[in-house]
């Protein structure tokens, strides 16, 4: 009995830290209800926390163990109550002290188009939240990033088998193996959960249905979609389909094939026994920069990124060549590269991948680029989608230039794609300028312009305008607590015009550079402040990652408007 009694002691202050635990998430909670839960919890705890040989120590009898443990309930309940009172004393205490808080009488409109929205997550009804939180995340494109930003956070554990029920957040490249239908919101009782993917993102990161779709939004509003996108051809490999998008590229193509290709093209038109027309809308004046003598364009396989797959073509025999290609499995010949402190290529790794694809996009080369220190670029800019369609965008990016001196005539992919991917393996990388990148004030300081105002605020234009023609597709039945991170790619011609050229999903999260290391933890760490903090509560604390001329305070993503 005494030893029984000893534990009884020891078990008090372990039983009442228990019972605050459990209690201190309800809000509903009162004090008449508490003497009924505690003595409910104390059976429990005590019958697993007792041990054994207490039971039959000194030939206890059954009534002595009753008498035992109706003792320690007493004792547990008594002081776990005492502590929920003095808990709640203390708060309505302090809440008394505090002085009232004038309510403020607003003497502007608000301005919807800057206030970020409270709920850019769907509603979500009220439930008792976990302590722990658990998150799965898939390898590659710079996880390390991701696991670092999900362990500052409180109470987060990475678990390694994603079919675990329990998951509360999931992150990975592809959105292989994501259950949508079964999310939180969407099925009752389920765990809360959120995912880093749109069930159907395809209908703008796939060069084919991104062209298809911002076409006929054009089309039903009137608008030109040759203004924002380079004239492009989305062809599909079934015969109906291949038949009408040769058709049309080949009667738009010949017309403004120069005059000494011309032969040579008819030629292969009927070896090949391809058909074209003859009345074509005359493009060369309206859009110049397209069209400097050249008549280059670029083939892009539908559902790749990084610059692979995409080929510059100067004639039809090449299209044709690396379309039968694609049709009997394309091998890819990708590098790894690796590289030491003084930036030198020290190890190449080749590989061979079989690419085979049914859908793909030709579209007009850009022939007068603008040019930063004669080198072409484009411009990588953010944007996020919410499960609601909340649009937001990203206020900083980057510029990525070629290597080598732009030449319309050169054939080498490293004067023609700016992807990082593809600079990256050039041995002069980096040589110029730090990654070969920029960031908006460099850019302002080379082209003396504001470039944030008068270059970013019209790629946001095109941005918004690209996800408003597919904003009833890419969330099509409503699933909840889903966000995607898209990084938008877009070119200025030589007289300052942006044109989109692609959207793409996964963007690049790999370090390359001082501008990279800290652009990338702030834009992903304030994009989980809007979406995986708000439906996993956390304690809001500044950003730990400073970026440029920016306050630690401020999110970075830019609420623009529910699509």
């Amino acid at each position: 009995m005494q030893s029984a009694q000893k534990l009884t002691q020891q078990n008090q202050d372990a039983f009442s830290q228990f019972f605050d635990k459990y209690v201190s998430n309800s809000s509903k909670l009162q004090s008449y209800s508490v003497r009924e839960l505690a003595q409910k919890l104390a059976i429990q705890y005590f019958s697993a926390q007792l041990p054994s040989r207490y039971l039959t120590e000194n030939n206890m009898r059954k009534k002595s163990r009753n008498i035992v443990y109706k003792q320690m309930e007493t004792d547990a309940i008594e002081k776990a109550r005492a502590q929920f009172k003095a808990k709640k004393q203390r708060k309505e205490s302090q809440q008394r002290k505090l002085p009232p808080v004038p309510k403020k009488k607003d003497t502007q409109p608000r301005s919807f188009s800057v206030q970020p929205p409270i709920k850019c997550l769907s509603a979500q009804p009220k439930r008792s939240m976990p302590s722990t939180y658990f998150y799965y995340l898939g390898e590659g494109n710079n996880h390390e990033l991701i696991k670092k930003l999900l362990d500052e956070r409180q109470n987060w554990v990475q678990v390694k088998d994603i079919s675990l029920k329990n998951i509360n957040f999931k992150w990975q490249e592809t959105e292989k193996g994501y259950e949508y239908r079964t999310l939180a919101g969407n099925l009752k009782d389920s765990t809360p959960q959120m995912l880093n993917h749109f069930e159907f993102h395809a209908e703008i990161s796939n060069k084919y249905h991104l062209a298809l779709n911002f076409k006929t939004h054009c089309e039903k509003n009137q608008l030109n979609v040759q203004d924002y996108i380079p004239i492009s051809f989305a062809i599909e490999c079934t015969n109906q389909n291949l038949k009408a998008g040769l058709f049309q590229f080949l009667t738009f193509y010949r017309s403004y094939c120069p005059q000494n290709q011309l032969q040579e093209l008819d030629k292969t038109i009927k070896s090949y026994q391809f058909k074209y027309g003859t009345q074509v809308e005359s493009k060369v004046d309206e859009y110049p920069t397209l069209f400097a003598g050249e008549n280059l364009w670029i083939f892009k396989p539908a559902n790749m990124n990084q610059g692979r797959g995409i080929h510059v073509v100067r004639n039809l025999q090449e299209i044709i060549d690396i379309y039968n290609r694609y049709q009997n499995g394309y091998r890819e010949h990708l590098l790894e590269v690796k590289r030491n402190e003084q930036n030198e290529i020290v190890t190449k790794i080749v590989y061979i991948n079989t690419l085979m694809t049914e859908q793909f996009v030709i579209q007009k080369y850009i022939e007068k680029p603008l040019l930063i220190k004669g080198r072409k670029f484009d411009i990588r800019t953010y944007v996020m989608i919410t499960s609601n369609l909340g649009f937001f965008f990203f206020k900083e990016g980057q510029l990525r230039l070629a290597t080598e001196t732009f030449d319309v005539k050169q054939q080498s992919n490293y004067v023609h794609l700016t992807n990082n991917a593809v600079q990256y393996t050039h041995p002069q990388y980096g040589k110029t300028e730090e990654g070969n990148q920029y960031n908006f004030d460099q850019a302002s300081q080379y082209f003396k312009i504001d470039f944030r105002k008068e270059v970013i605020q019209k790629l946001k234009q095109i941005s918004l305008l690209a996800f408003t023609s597919v904003k009833g597709k890419i969330n099509k039945y409503k699933r909840k607590n889903c966000f995607e991170i898209f990084g938008m790619d877009f070119i200025l011609d030589v007289d300052f015009k942006p044109w989109l050229i692609e959207v793409n999903t996964n963007p690049s999260l790999e370090v390359t550079s001082k501008l990279l290391g800290t652009l990338f933890p702030r834009l992903i760490d304030d994009a989980f402040k809007l979406t995986v903090d708000r439906l996993f509560v956390q304690q809001k604390t500044p950003s730990k990652y400073p970026f440029l001329h920016y306050s630690n305070e401020e999110n970075l993503w830019e609420y623009v408007c529910q699509l």
